[in-house]
């Protein structure tokens, strides 16, 4: 798994394990504290800290599948190198790919995003055209095509667009709307919300992105060879200002909503028909657990404010500390892996 330390790989890799794979994560460990060298050491997982744009191909070898997760996380992220995110979430992965192919991997397993469809008034399913808004977007839209042609008889190919996740995750993210207002909601007594709050956004939880990866793992090639698959659930197709009363509810803190910005650009719904009636999959956690499990674990004391779990912020951070380098000593303006 490439990209396994960071906020879906947490959560995915003990699920792997726990299935009886034998996982072996690469990762620049960016946004993991330093002392933490390995984060799946207590798994017996191997840990490899490297670039998917430099690493020995050699590790490939003998791997059945890869689940490439390695990219720059979000649209704003995306946006503040728009040449480093098309090195890194494009041309990197197209590279893991290919090798996979080259070196005998059976099956590869790219992440993409709902966030291709951009701005739309219908619901989109897989055959609706992209229309990216951002070059996050963008990319994901080229390593899709670009790793889905590479089907052939031995080399199964497949690009899974997660709706916007939420959920608690070791490696946690307070960028992502539920997180962002579930957690603002407890510490803070109020949500904020970009204006006018009146676009559409699908959510799916980690633990459903994990068993989305597990259910096209173990599918029949038939079936998901070539293929690409929103993964969600129509049921989580909601506006943000609905969104914000339901955190608000759960929270008990009563109809304090803090607006900010500009309206956003992007609004879309998604149907997730085709991977529930080919695969079976079907998403099992709603909103209102997954704003009560962050809730917890802020009373709890096991999640606590940090840093890296902004992401942009903590990427410009890196950036002003010249900690962002590449191989060839160029300053980069995004985390890699």
């Amino acid at each position: 798994m490439t990209g396994g330390a960071g906020y879906i790989g947490r959560v995915m890799v003990p699920k792997l394990v726990e299935k009886g794979h034998d996982v072996t994560v690469l990762d620049r460990n960016f946004l993991n504290p330093a002392e933490m060298e390995n984060p799946f050491a207590h798994l017996n997982v191997k840990f490899i800290k490297d670039d998917i744009r430099y690493f020995d191909p050699n590790l490939l070898r003998n791997k059945e599948a890869v689940v490439d997760l390695a990219a720059l996380s979000n649209d704003p992220s995306g946006e503040l190198d728009p040449i480093r995110t098309w090195d890194i979430n494009y041309v990197g992965r197209s590279r893991v790919c290919r090798l996979a192919k080259k070196l005998g991997v059976e099956r590869y397993v790219v992440s993409s995003s709902t966030s291709v469809y951009g701005f739309r008034d219908e619901i989109s399913d897989e055959s609706t055209t992209p229309n990216p808004l951002t070059t996050y977007a963008e990319a994901n839209v080229a390593i899709e095509k670009d790793s889905l042609i590479l089907r052939e008889k031995s080399f199964t190919p497949i690009a899974l667009r997660f709706a916007t996740a939420f959920g608690y995750s070791p490696r946690m993210r307070l960028d992502l709307a539920i997180n962002a207002m579930a957690f603002n909601a407890v510490k803070f007594k109020k949500v904020k919300l970009m204006k006018d709050g009146q676009q559409y956004r699908p959510f799916v939880h980690v633990l459903d992105i994990s068993n989305a990866v597990i259910t096209v793992l173990n599918a029949e090639k038939e079936k998901v060879s070539g293929e690409v698959f929103n993964v969600g659930s129509e049921n989580l197709n909601l506006k943000l200002i609905d969104l914000a009363h339901t955190v608000t509810k759960v929270t008990g803190i009563g109809d304090s909503i803090e607006w900010y910005g500009d309206p956003d650009k992007r609004s879309y719904r998604g149907s997730f028909e085709k991977i529930r009636t080919r695969l079976g999959y079907r998403t099992a956690i709603d909103i209102e657990y997954g704003v009560r499990e962050i809730k917890e674990k802020i009373d709890n004391g096991t999640l606590e404010d940090r840093p890296e779990y902004h992401t942009v912020e903590y990427y410009k951070k890196l950036l002003d500390a010249k900690q962002l380098i590449d191989r060839y000593g160029y300053s980069m303006n995004a985390s890699v892996l």
